[in-house]
């Protein structure tokens, strides 16, 4: 039985598998611009009401699409800051996503629902911000 939220009734773990994988099933490996932009708007309802909600307002939907639009949009000068910036590889660029998307989407839901539709904080990857030297004696133990 689907879990009920402060938003209606919530898609179930399976509901949602199952979903999602029919939203990519015969899809096109090498979708239009259109295509692909339809799926990730679908993939964010299926998204949404699973995690706050069924009956999550469809204004507030919208506005989260266009703040997960906005990150999009950034998606690649995003990797190049931190590229550029000393941090590689995927992570980084993950970590930076994340950081961008709970910033957008923080503008639209409150604490709570934040943290229920992209789990708890600190939502960042955990990174090593300077690389451990093997000669410093703080790294060993004990």
């Amino acid at each position: 039985m689907p879990q009920a939220g402060e938003h209606g009734p919530r898609l179930t773990d399976e509901e949602y598998d199952r979903a999602v994988n029919e939203l990519h099933r015969g899809a096109s490996p090498m979708p239009t611009r259109e295509e692909a932009r339809a799926r990730r708007r679908r993939a964010l309802d299926l998204a949404i009401d699973h995690r706050l909600g069924r009956n999550f307002p469809q204004d507030r939907r919208e506005a989260l699409w266009l703040a997960s639009e906005r990150v999009e949009s950034r998606r690649i000068w995003i990797g190049l800051k931190h590229l550029l910036g000393g941090l590689t590889g995927r992570r980084a660029h993950a970590q930076a996503l994340t950081t961008a998307l709970g910033r957008e989407y923080g503008k639209v839901l409150n604490a709570s629902e934040l943290e229920q539709f992209l789990g708890p904080a600190p939502r960042a990857l955990p990174i090593d911000d300077e690389p451990r030297r093997l000669d410093d004696p703080s790294q060993h133990a004990g």
